[in-house]
């Protein structure tokens, strides 16, 4: 295998090695070392994928494994957050199916045009910065509806796309 192409693969596995160690700083209580461990995460998923086209190294696979992670640190901690009670189970079954959504329409074709689906992970990020920063109430109803909504309209913009690559 090419050395070059392990780079970004390297970068996004750091995704999921900042995972336990979120977990600790939780536990301990350091929301700092959460936010500054989540950032950390963040930059690798921007990282990633910026050196394999860098490195002309850009794959499926890698793309497939980008998603992955991002989707492994998401369930993780949202899994975390449904634990301590902030979000109902109903929530980790639709970012999962979230995930199952983006692989099975990206299976049917590469190039489908989902405005609002690419930026799932995204907002599942925001959510996380909103559940550390602005823990309340209000913000885990915010968060667990807004995905809700964000998840219906992508899975109707999945669909819509599917369509138009039929006719």
């Amino acid at each position: 295998m090419n050395k070059l192409i392990t780079i970004p693969t390297v970068i996004s596995s750091l995704r999921v090695v900042v995972l336990p160690f979120f977990f600790y700083f939780y536990n301990i209580g350091s929301i700092a070392l959460c936010l500054i461990a989540f950032v950390f995460a963040a930059a690798t998923d921007l990282f990633d994928g910026y050196s394999a086209r860098k490195l002309k190294v850009a794959s499926r696979f890698g793309a497939y494994y980008d998603a992955a992670t991002d989707f492994a640190i998401i369930i993780g901690i949202y899994s975390l957050f449904a634990v301590k009670g902030f979000y109902p189970i109903w929530l980790l079954i639709l970012i999962i199916a979230a995930f199952a959504q983006f692989l099975a329409t990206s299976r049917y074709s590469k190039k489908i045009y989902d405005p609002v689906g690419r930026f799932i992970g995204s907002a599942l990020y925001i959510g996380i910065v909103l559940t550390l920063v602005l823990h309340g109430e209000a913000t885990f109803v915010f968060v667990q509806y807004a995905f809700a909504v964000f998840f219906v309209v992508s899975i109707v913009s999945r669909i819509i796309s599917i369509g138009k690559k039929r006719s």
